[in-house]
This record gives C-alpha cells, structure tokens and sequence, in this order.
C-alpha cells in the first residue's frame, strides 16, 4: 500500500479533532516536538528520565499512561511545563497525521 504524503494527511485532519486527542496522545505529539526541536532522539529522552527506551517508545506512541510524578520528571528534566508538554495546536497537525496513521496502521495488522 502506498505511503500517505504527511501534506496529505495534514489536509484531511480536521483541526477540531485536536480538541479530541486524549492525554497520552497529547504527550507523544508534545515530546515528539521537543524531541525534534532539541535534535534529540527517544534513547536519550530515555536515558534522562531512567526510563528504558522500550517505555519511552511507547509514550512516543501514546500508548502508554504516565504518572504524575513520571509527567513531573519529563517537565523537570527538559526544562518545559507540563503544559507545554501537553500543548498541542494547528502548527503540530502533522504530527496528529502521523501519530493516527501509524495507530490506523497498527489496527489494519491486527488479525481480526
């Protein structure tokens, strides 16, 4: 199956669904900016917090429910609020593209 250009999937999201995402996805849009921002990768994300890189994936993913105290470190650590760890606007629609498409795509996998 061809590949979805990111443009493409930014067109077709609409922008109310940022109001929808839930926390987890919020946080894996947040940290995936940080993470881009700083040039950093998801291993040294990881190595900062004490976490694995397995876990950190997996919030990278949304797919994985933090703790306030794990949501506290991350602010802490990389210098952000939370809320700026939990922002999410237009300028990030395509990461909400990518984060669903890989969700969509992980379901489509799945054997039913």
């Amino acid at each position: 199956m061809p590949r979805v250009k990111t443009r493409e999937a930014v067109e077709s999201i609409d922008p109310s669904i940022l109001d929808d995402l839930s926390l987890p996805d919020r946080l894996a849009i947040g940290i995936d900016r940080l993470k881009r921002d700083r040039g950093a990768r998801a291993k040294e994300l990881a190595e900062h917090l004490g976490v694995t890189e397995a876990y950190m994936s997996q919030v990278l993913r949304g797919m994985r429910d933090v703790k306030l105290s794990t949501l506290d470190k991350m602010a802490r650590e990389w210098n952000v609020t939370i809320e700026e760890l939990l922002a999410v606007t237009d300028t990030d629609l395509p990461r909400v593209a990518a984060l669903l498409a890989r969700r969509k795509k992980t379901k489509r996998d799945l054997p039913d």
